[in-house]
């Protein structure tokens, strides 16, 4: 489903890699958390599955697809088939949970008919059913997550990237989060999920990769959050040395968002982006990782607002 050859990727010549010589596969079907300090690699990893980067040397696969030799104009058909869901949720905040997850399926052109068929499926599958006409600030942090799920997994995607989806959600509300991942794992769609939650890995007890310094230390097929590896720096078998490599993703031409995930462990002052004077870009405006759709919805949202009908008068 997913595959990286001998996959090494540069932002900056002369800094050191911020994945190198990854050789690792992630099967159809599987659940997969990636951990590791800041500036790991796993944000640089998930950016390579969406071909928002391109590999340095090396080859990545997706369902069954070389990256390399898929031209530009074919990736948003490879990203409709990849769902993304974010810590800070990426709703619009004008739009309520149905029109959130219908503009997902309106701007690649579903038809209303489909559309009318499977929002209110969505909603029920993530426990919203009765909250569809409410605004994102009417809900829960971990009502506005679930609908953030719903709109990535509308698709009926084959695989979901998941960057720290419960880290802005008290240790309940999580397990839900994680809950229904596990049910959308179990209905076939491979998810990786990028995290720095203890507890949510030690309780799944599914496949762990840990990353250092862009290279894979560990590998468990029923891993907990901490290692005996003696190179593991979460588990504090080795120093954390600061690195921040993904930041280095602020130099590359093809791209430059910033690991959100990482980025929310740092202070200000020592975030990517902070300028003299104390002015620094916040992430919200495109530093963090993309997908078609959250590009369209920012987009487009303006555009598409006065057609989208009104989905409690279609009940």
């Amino acid at each position: 489903m997913i595959r990286f050859d001998d996959v090494t990727k540069t932002y900056m010549r002369g800094q050191n890699p911020a994945v190198e010589n990854l050789d690792i596969e992630f099967a159809r079907g599987e659940f997969v958390f990636l951990v590791g300090a800041s500036g790991s690699g796993k944000s640089t990893l998930m950016r390579m599955v969406l071909k928002e980067t391109a590999p340095t040397s090396g080859t990545v696969h997706v369902a069954g697809k070389d990256l390399s030799r898929i031209p530009s104009w074919r990736v948003p058909a490879l990203r409709r088939d990849i769902g993304m869901v974010f810590q800070d949720f990426r709703l619009l905040p004008s739009k309520t949970a149905y029109q959130n997850i219908e503009f997902a399926l309106a701007v690649i052109g579903t038809p209303r008919k489909v559309v009318r068929r499977l929002v209110p499926e969505m909603l029920e599958m993530v426990g919203l059913e009765d909250k569809g006409r409410r605004l994102p600030h009417e809900l829960s942090g971990g009502e506005q997550q679930r609908v953030a799920i719903a709109r990535a997994y509308v698709n009926r995607p084959s695989i979901l990237l998941a960057d720290e989806p419960t880290g802005n959600l008290d240790p309940s509300t999580a397990e839900g989060i994680l809950d229904l991942l596990a049910e959308i794992n179990d209905r076939g769609t491979t998810v990786v999920m990028a995290t720095h939650d203890r507890t949510a890995v030690d309780r799944m007890r599914r496949r762990v990769v840990e990353m250092v310094a862009g290279r894979v230390v560990r590998d468990d097929a029923h891993g907990t959050y901490e290692s005996v590896a003696p190179e593991s720096v979460i588990s504090g078998n080795l120093p954390d040395g600061a690195e921040d490599l993904d930041a280095q993703a602020l130099a590359d031409p093809e791209t430059d968002h910033r690991d959100s995930t990482d980025d929310a462990q740092r202070s200000p002052d020592d975030r990517p982006g902070r300028q003299a004077g104390g002015s620094h870009r916040v992430p919200h405006d495109g530093d963090d990782l993309l997908d078609e759709r959250d590009a369209h919805l920012r987009e487009e949202d303006e555009a598409f607002a006065e057609d989208l009908h009104d989905p409690e008068s279609a009940r």
